[in-house]
């Protein structure tokens, strides 16, 4: 009887530590799908202030909407920071993705006011050359928001899964929250 007890005990032991590790695994995996995503996101808020600055010097532009774009930009920027000081933590990541909504919000007012200032060879090939990188940001970060969130529901889903719901509150293993996506461009 002794060692039917410590035999399953064993087994308990051995599942509980393979439980542990693959929890480990997709959390990891998780974090590192995280980090290029943040800094696609920095090379946006660095050409959105790019952007702002070189339109400046655009006769008939506004000047409010590039310090909007500069203070969406500078926000949204100490928001990554945060988000990638404490990762794959809620709040941090649900202002991020607030911040970089209104990042996104502020860039389509300035396109748009460009697109008249732009057209045909435009007055300044910088301003045409940011918007250009702007345009290829765009894919590139939905698709490292993609694995981001691949990686989170794969993490998410295993801690759904009995009985492994069991060995993660017992090792405290909390769920993840994934980037809000920012709302559709009109």
């Amino acid at each position: 009887m002794r060692i039917v007890i410590l035999l399953l005990l064993a087994v308990l032991l051995f599942w509980l530590l393979g439980a542990h590790n693959r929890l480990m695994r997709l959390r990891q995996a998780a974090r590192t799908a995280f980090l290029p995503l943040v800094g696609q996101l920095r090379q946006r808020h660095a050409v959105a202030h790019a952007l702002a600055e070189a339109s400046r010097q655009l006769p008939g532009l506004d000047g409010a909407l590039a310090d909007a774009l500069v203070a969406a930009a500078r926000s949204a920027s100490e928001l990554s920071d945060q988000a990638q000081s404490r990762p794959l933590k809620g709040q941090a990541l649900q202002q991020l993705g607030d911040g970089e909504a209104e990042l996104g919000e502020q860039l389509d007012r300035l396109t748009l006011a460009l697109q008249d200032l732009t057209s045909g060879e435009g007055p300044m090939p910088a301003v045409s050359e940011l918007l250009r990188q702007r345009d290829a940001l765009q894919p590139q970060i939905a698709v490292s928001r993609e694995v981001y969130h691949r990686a989170v529901q794969a993490y998410n889903e295993a801690l759904a899964v009995f009985p492994t719901t069991l060995a993660a509150a017992l090792l405290r293993f909390q769920s993840m929250p994934e980037l809000p996506l920012a709302p559709p461009r009109r």
